[in-house]
C-alpha cells in the first residue's frame, strides 16, 4: 500500500468522489490504491484469456473490447498493462483506448481510427503483421466507424461485426470465420450483478463494500476510522460518519443496499459504473452538511449539533432522502420504502404514532445491540421524550428512521417490502437468459396472452378488440386472433450463476396456421420490467390508457403486427353496446363468389 495513507478518515473517503483524481482513468499508471479496490469480474476473466491467447499466436489478432461509457473497460486495460509486462511493448501489444480520441486536431476521430487500425484492414492484413492490438471502443463509435467512407476498406472486420452481432441485443457465441483473426468482448453483455435461481445477487458489488468495510491491516479505509477512534473516541461518539461506516460494516446492511441497487438498475433502467458506484458510497457515509469539509471543521459540527441534526446525518436518511446527490439516490428515491404499506407495518406506525417513547418500538423490532455507538441515540436515556412532545416534524422524523431501519436491520424477517412483481420478472428473466423454456409457460400463456387479448378491451373465444377510427363508446370492432407462442428450443445453459445476459426478455408469438416467410418475419416483443409490470396490471384488470400506449407503443405495435397476419381481411365483428345489452354482428368476404355479408351472430 501507499506510505501517505490519509490520518484521518474523511480524508480516505474523500478519494471514493467522483471528483477524485483516484477516479481518472490512465493506462500508463495503476496506484497502488486502484491495485487495491480492484476486483476480479468475469469480463476480466474473459478479456485476459483473449490476451493471452493472442500473445501465443504467431499471427497478429485485434480484439475489441466493446462496451458504453463508464462501464469499466478503461480500469481492466489499465490493471491488466501492469500485470502484464508484454503489453507494455508496443512492438507485441499495440492497447488503444478511447477511440472518440482524435491524434490531429485536423483528423476525425474516424480518420484516426482508420490509420490506428490499417494493420487489419483488407490491405493490411495482406502483410501478415505479427502485432496484436486490442481496441476499447463504445458501441456508438464502432457502429459510426464501420458504417463510415473509412470503414468500407475494413470489410472483413465489417463482416465480423455483423457476423458476432456485436452492435445488437443479442449473446452471440457462434464461431466465425475469421475468430483466428478478431476477438471481442462485449462489457455491455455483463453486469454489476448476476442472476441466480433465487433471485439476483452480486458479488462485485459486495466485494467492493468489503474492501471499505474489512477489519484488516491492509484496509486503508479502516485504518483511517481506527486513527479517529484512537484520537478522540467522544467526538467518534457523535460523529454521524463514523457511526454510518460502522452500520454499512454490517453484512445485512450491504445486502439490503445492494438489493437496492439491483432494483434501481432493472426497473429504472439505471446503468452504474464503478466511479459511480464508490461516489454513491462517499454520499451514504457523508452527510450533505459536511461535504468539502476537512476532519477539523466537521468535528467543530460534530460537537455543536443537536440531536434533531444529527439525526437526520444517519446513514437510512442519506441513503434514501438524499435524492439530488447522483442518479442512483435519484433511482432508490423513486423504490423509497416509506411508500410501501402493508397491514404489518401499519400497525407498527400506528403504535409509534400513538406512544410518547418510541424507544421501546426500536428495540423490540430493530437490530440496534449490534450497533453500540449507533444504538446510544435510541436509548430511553436519549433526548427523545422531550422533543417530541415539541416538534411533531420530529417525530415524522423519528417515524421514517424507523421505517428505514425496519427494512435495512429487522429483529425479524419479513416481507413489508417483498415486491412480488419484481421477483417474478427477475426468476423469468433467469429462466429466459439460461433457455430453461420449461420455466416460462405461465409467462406465455397467461401474463402475456391475456395482455394482448385485454390491450384494447376485455375480448373473449380468440377475439380481439381492434381500433379503427376514433374510438368509440357505443360501437366495437372486434376480429379473430388465435395466437400461439413460437419457441426455438436450445440446449439449458447448465452455469448456476449467469453473470452474461441480457436484461429484459425476447418473446415470439404467432398466429395459428399463418405461414411466414422466415423466423425474422415471426412477431416479437422485447419486455423490460415497465412493461411486465403493466401486463400483470393488465392481467388484473387494469385497462391501460392512452399514456401507457403511447408510452409502450412498441407493444402496440406487435399487437398490430399479429392482428394483420390474422383474417381481418376476411371477417370482422362489430359489436354494439346499448342499455348494457351487447349486440355483435360479423362482416364476411367470401372469396368463391367475391362478396360480402354482414348479418347478426
Amino acid at each position: 500500500m501507499e506510505t501517505n495513507i490519509p490520518i484521518h478518515f474523511i480524508d480516505m473517503l474523500k478519494r471514493c468522489k467522483q471528483s477524485s483524481k483516484e477516479a481518472v482513468e490512465n493506462l500508463e499508471h495503476f496506484s497502488d490504491f486502484k491495485k487495491y479496490m480492484h476486483i476480479q469480474r468475469p469480463v476480466e476473466e474473459e478479456l485476459e484469456k483473449h490476451i493471452n491467447e493472442a500473445y501465443s499466436s504467431p499471427a497478429a489478432q485485434l480484439i475489441l473490447v466493446c462496451g458504453g461509457v463508464g462501464d469499466g473497460k478503461s480500469h481492466i486495460l489499465s490493471y491488466l498493462k501492469n500485470k502484464y509486462d508484454f503489453l507494455n511493448d508496443e512492438n507485441i501489444f499495440y492497447l488503444h483506448n478511447d477511440a472518440t480520441e482524435s491524434f490531429s486536431p485536423r483528423k476525425t476521430s474516424i480518420e484516426t481510427l482508420a490509420h490506428v487500425l490499417h494493420p487489419f484492414s483488407d490491405e493490411g492484413l495482406e502483410l501478415n503483421s505479427t502485432k496484436n492490438m486490442v481496441l476499447a471502443i463504445n458501441l456508438g463509435a464502432l457502429n459510426n466507424f464501420i458504417d463510415s467512407e473509412e470503414g468500407k476498406s475494413f470489410s472483413r472486420l465489417r463482416e465480423y461485426v455483423y457476423q458476432k452481432k456485436i452492435l445488437e441485443s443479442v449473446i452471440e457465441d457462434e464461431l466465425c470465420a475469421d475468430d483466428h483473426l478478431f476477438k471481442y468482448i462485449n462489457f455491455s453483455d455483463y453486469h454489476m450483478y448476476q442472476l441466480t435461481e433465487e433471485g439476483p445477487k452480486s458479488d462485485y458489488i459486495k466485494g467492493l463494500f468489503q474492501k471499505i468495510t474489512q477489519l484488516t491491516d491492509t484496509n486503508p479505509f479502516y485504518q483511517a476510522y481506527l486513527n479517529d477512534l484512537q484520537e478522540d473516541k467522544e467526538s467518534s461518539a457523535k460523529n454521524p460518519i463514523i457511526q454510518n461506516y460502522e452500520l454499512f460494516q454490517q453484512d445485512d446492511v450491504q445486502d439490503q443496499i445492494i438489493s437496492l441497487l439491483i432494483q434501481s438498475m432493472v426497473k429504472e433502467k439505471l446503468i452504474i459504473s464503478t466511479r459511480a458506484l464508490l461516489d454513491f458510497v462517499y454520499n451514504i457515509l457523508v452527510p450533505s452538511s459536511m461535504e468539502n469539509l476537512n476532519h477539523t471543521q466537521i468535528l467543530d459540527i460534530v460537537n455543536n449539533q443537536d440531536f434533531r441534526t444529527y439525526t437526520t446525518c444517519l446513514l437510512p436518511f442519506q441513503l434514501f432522502e438524499k435524492f439530488d446527490a447522483s442518479p442512483i439516490h435519484q433511482a432508490i428515491h423513486q423504490i423509497n420504502p416509506t411508500r410501501l404499506r402493508t397491514e404489518k407495518l401499519d400497525d407498527y406506525l400506528i403504535e409509534f404514532k400513538s406512544c410518547k417513547d418510541g424507544s421501546e418500538l426500536f428495540e423490540k423490532h430493530i437490530t440496534i445491540n449490534q450497533l453500540p455507538y449507533f444504538a446510544r441515540s435510541l436509548i430511553p436515556n436519549s433526548p427523545w421524550r422531550n422533543q417530541l412532545d415539541k416538534d411533531q416534524k420530529f417525530k415524522q422524523i423519528l417515524t421514517k428512521l424507523f421505517v428505514y431501519l425496519y427494512y435495512l436491520i429487522p429483529n425479524e424477517i419479513h416481507d413489508s417490502f417483498k415486491d412480488n412483481t419484481y421477483q417474478e420478472f427477475m426468476r423469468y428473466l433467469f429462466y429466459w437468459n439460461k433457455k430453461d423454456i420449461s420455466k416460462l409457460s405461465q409467462l406465455y400463456r397467461e401474463e402475456v396472452s391475456q395482455a394482448i387479448y385485454k390491450w384494447n378491451g376485455e375480448g373473449s373465444s380468440a377475439l380481439i378488440y381492434v381500433q379503427i377510427g376514433q374510438p368509440q363508446t357505443q360501437y366495437y370492432a372486434l376480429q379473430k386472433l388465435d395466437i400461439e407462442p413460437y419457441i426455438k428450443k436450445n440446449d439449458i445453459n447448465p452455469e448456476k450463476d449467469l453473470y452474461k445476459f441480457l436484461p429484459m426478455l425476447t418473446l415470439n408469438f404467432k398466429t395459428k396456421n399463418t405461414h411466414y416467410i422466415d423466423e425474422a418475419s415471426i412477431p416479437s416483443i422485447d419486455i423490460d420490467f415497465s412493461l411486465y409490470a403493466l401486463l400483470i396490471r393488465i392481467k388484473n384488470g387494469y385497462r391501460p390508457n392512452k399514456k401507457d400506449k403511447f408510452q409502450f407503443i412498441k407493444f402496440v405495435e406487435f399487437i398490430d403486427n399479429l392482428s394483420s397476419s390474422s383474417n381481418q381481411s376476411e371477417e370482422i365483428i362489430f359489436e354494439s353496446k346499448q342499455f348494457g345489452k351487447s349486440t355483435r354482428y360479423v362482416l364476411k368476404y367470401d372469396k368463391t363468389f367475391d362478396k360480402y355479408s354482414f348479418m347478426e351472430m
